[in-house]
């Protein structure tokens, strides 16, 4: 409207007027900026799911700009999670035998890794169903206990005894120290009062893990290992993957509290885990990302998931959403050039109204054009 007042008033004449105007309308016809955030978004969480990366929506990308420390949970995520039984000692007070059994049939009640290792292979061991469970108490990040065939049974860490007035003697406490030592999870457990056995679970890192870590770092990221695990079993893993920092021995609730820590320090934090435990941390992170292979509460309070569990997915991610984010930001550079650039000679007449929608279509197409280059992202191993 203003072009053809302008015309009007200058030349007055109006074939020019109406010619100048529609140029002017052609060129500011907003296709381009109408499609540079859609089409780049598109492709690139297309390209996402095609490599296992789940990307839930515009907002992730900005987070993954912007973080620069990410924390990682020990087992299930940096470790495969598949907990296998390395041993167990036991005193005089008991067979091992009977300690599989009752340990075993309190552990079947309890849903955490540890838990489900043991009970499986204390099932293994038997020729009959375990025994059943009553009183069945949960002590988040410490422990069950429970009554099983008539007896009180406690098993988890050695502070949970401990806070129930049970003392380890020192061929448990050896032991203890001893699968400690090794890197593993060692659990007592207690019988009507009295601490009876230590059991010790096993796990290996995830391949690719080590790989992982590096590219992390390579990306300007600072990694942390979090776990509820002991402070030498958390070190000898994050020793594996080339993590220096370890903050061990953390409650589930505490998990989310450490988070709080790193945010108030002035980090922007990523998280990434599995279980149940990790899902308010993983919500309270800035960039929460959950392994496909966990929980359906952690996926639901995560930004990314990563669908098959493999670590290496997590630095390709970050990855993919900064390549996209640069996209939408060089296709909103284009198109608000090409307005700038184009309009003034639209109004000044210099524009015939047919080479204008050329312009503007091509304008369109190399938007779609920059942001298909997303198809081809190929992170590098």
């Amino acid at each position: 409207l203003c072009t053809l007042a302008a015309w009007l008033l200058v030349d007055g004449n109006a074939a020019s007027a109406f010619t100048a105007a529609v140029a002017v309308l052609i060129i500011a016809c907003p296709c381009a900026l109408g499609l540079a955030t859609p089409t780049a978004l598109m492709v690139g969480t297309g390209r996402g799911a095609q490599l296992g990366m789940i990307i839930r929506g515009p907002e992730v990308l900005e987070s993954t700009r912007r973080v620069d420390t990410i924390v990682l949970d020990k087992t299930g995520t940096v470790t495969t999670g598949k907990l296998q039984p390395a041993g167990i000692t036991t005193t005089s007070a008991i067979d091992e035998a009977s300690a599989w059994r009752l340990v075993g049939a309190l552990e079947a009640a309890s849903e955490h890794p540890v838990a489900r290792a043991i009970a499986a292979e204390a099932t293994s061991r038997q020729e009959a169903q375990l025994p059943a469970v009553d009183e069945f108490v949960n002590h988040e990040g410490l422990g069950v206990q429970g009554t099983v065939e008539g007896r009180a049974v406690v098993v988890g860490r050695p502070a949970l005894l401990e806070s129930a007035g049970i003392s380890l003697p020192p061929e448990l406490a050896a032991a203890i120290d001893e699968a400690q030592a090794q890197g593993q999870t060692a659990v007592a457990a207690a019988v009507d009062g009295v601490a009876v056995a230590v059991l010790a679970v096993s796990d290996t890192v995830k391949p690719g893990a080590e790989e992982a870590i590096t590219r992390l770092r390579a990306l300007g990221l600072r990694p942390i290992l979090l776990t509820g695990d002991n402070q030498r079993a958390a070190a000898a893993v994050a020793s594996q993957v080339g993590i220096s920092d370890v903050v061990a021995e953390v409650l589930p609730a505490e998990k989310a509290e450490e988070i709080e820590r790193l945010q108030a320090e002035g980090a922007v934090v990523a998280m990434a885990g599995d279980g149940v435990n990790d899902a308010p941390a993983l919500a309270l992170a800035d960039l929460g990302i959950a392994m496909g292979t966990g929980t359906d509460v952690a996926i639901e309070a995560s930004d990314l998931t990563i669908v098959n569990g493999d670590l290496r997915r997590v630095p390709d991610a970050i990855s993919l959403s900064r390549a996209t984010l640069r996209t939408i930001k060089q296709n909103l550079g284009w198109a608000f050039g090409y307005n700038v650039a184009a309009i003034p000679l639209a109004a000044a007449g210099l524009l015939d109204p047919m080479i204008a929608g050329l312009a503007m279509a091509l304008s369109s197409v190399s938007v779609v054009a920059n942001a298909l280059r997303l198809r081809r992202f190929n992170p590098s191993r």
